[in-house]
């Protein structure tokens, strides 16, 4: 009986390992990754809840088990790893220090709102920027934060775009599917013009113009019209702020 225990224990850890990477991904929403994670949480609780009443040692089924090498993303969620090793300002608990580095987050997020969506390394340096008094800081530590006040419905959370580029939604985002295929092909460089949108996606003019414009009204590009560009969009989001940015040239 204690090793079918075992065996669901574990599948359900897996699981939930699955569902995280997924969701870091992209390839989950954040409602869909909310429900689904809580329901597998309270499952996994219930089973070591049930494990221990028995008096079965959960320390000697972890280790066994080899579950933190194994599932690193169920072990955060579960908090079962030992995170004695990670050095946090003193007086703090490791809950306390994500919950430290997430207000940094929620304020850069306000702060960049009207963007909608920003470069998850973007985002980092700018949170680490604003916690000059904790030295230890990773960047793996302000994307744990950002998993959290995601798993806490604060914002949207991270998300991959079609060419692999990491993006914070900093505020629900309805998009439709014209807008997204033009977000996907800026992603890299953080602007597109209106030629490369009729080319590369075989749209109209008009359509092209038409999504182009949508998203300036969202406030998620601006538009450069100039002669010398050939008529560009910029995503300030999807980029760092340099000596290209349209905003230091005068193109707002």
């Amino acid at each position: 009986m204690h090793e079918r225990l075992h065996s669901e224990l574990y599948a359900s850890i897996a699981t939930l390992d699955q569902l995280k990477k997924l969701y870091d991904l992209g390839a989950v929403d954040n409602r869909s990754f909310q429900r689904e994670s809580q329901a597998l949480l309270q499952d996994v609780r219930s089973q070591i809840e049930n494990l221990r009443r028995m008096g079965l040692d959960i320390g000697s089924f972890v280790s066994g088990e080899r579950i933190i090498e194994a599932f690193p993303e169920a072990t955060t969620l579960l908090r079962l790893g030992n995170h004695a090793q990670k050095q946090t300002p003193q007086g703090m608990t490791m809950d306390q220090y994500y919950d430290y580095i997430g207000l940094a987050i929620l304020d850069v997020a306000t702060e960049h709102s009207s963007k909608g969506l920003m470069g998850l390394a973007e985002l980092i340096v700018e949170v680490v920027r604003r916690l000059p008094e904790i030295e230890s800081v990773t960047y793996n530590d302000v994307i744990e934060a950002v998993n959290r006040v995601a798993t806490n419905g604060l914002i949207p959370g991270i998300r991959t775009l079609r060419g692999g580029v990491k993006v914070v939604e900093l505020r629900p985002l309805e998009l439709r599917r014209d807008q997204a295929d033009v977000i996907n092909l800026a992603a890299s460089k953080g602007y597109v013009s209106v030629e490369e949108v009729i080319m590369e996606l075989k749209w109209s003019e008009d359509h092209a113009r038409q999504a182009l414009s949508s998203l300036v009204e969202t406030g998620m590009a601006v538009a450069d019209i100039r002669f010398s560009t050939g008529g560009r969009y910029y995503f300030p989001g999807l980029r760092s702020r340099d000596t290209s940015d349209p905003k230091s040239s005068g193109a707002y």
